[in-house]
């Protein structure tokens, strides 16, 4: 964990200078910006500058595999927002803000306003998601292939029974 002031001092940045793009809404400006002189790589100038954005004081550098494979998926149905989670080589899963995964979810979306309300929604009444949370279920490419395997075998049996039926 690192001093976001001493970070930005190191490299000769003005964190007032990143503050004031950002007030202009000029975040991808901020970003290219700690970016170019830092060298500390794309996402982690973007993670700096969301630090920034948060009034955080210190900075967690990501020094992991960029070979990690991790996509957030959300979609909206009648009215109600799913956040769908991978991790690597696991199967998608449905996260909610109570679920330890949760954190992955955020540090990979940010801070989208729909993200933001669906938390704030769940943290305020987490009951209203309780029936959503009973009527999931995970479901991989695995079982999927299973699905079309039985269905072609029960279709079989019946072209069968009726070929063997009509003899």
């Amino acid at each position: 964990m690192k001093d976001i002031d001493a970070l930005l001092q190191e490299h000769h940045l003005d964190r007032q200078e990143i503050e004031e793009l950002l007030q202009q809404n000029e975040k991808m400006n901020a970003i290219k910006l700690v970016f170019d002189k830092t060298g500390i790589g794309l996402k982690n100038s973007k993670d700096l500058v969301e630090a920034i954005q948060r009034k955080e004081t210190h900075f967690t550098e990501d020094n992991s595999s960029s070979n990690s494979n991790v996509s957030v998926k959300t979609f909206n149905k009648n009215g109600q927002l799913t956040v769908k989670l991978k991790l690597n080589n696991q199967p998608e899963k449905v996260v909610f803000p109570s679920d330890p995964d949760w954190a992955e979810v955020k540090r990979v979306m940010g801070d989208k306003p729909e993200l933001l309300a669906y938390e704030k929604e769940y943290l305020e009444n987490p009951t209203k998601f309780q029936s959503q949370k009973n009527t999931l279920f995970i479901e991989d490419e695995g079982s999927r292939k299973w699905k079309v395997v039985l269905l072609a075998a029960v279709f079989t049996i019946v072209i069968i029974y009726l070929i063997y039926s009509n003899s």
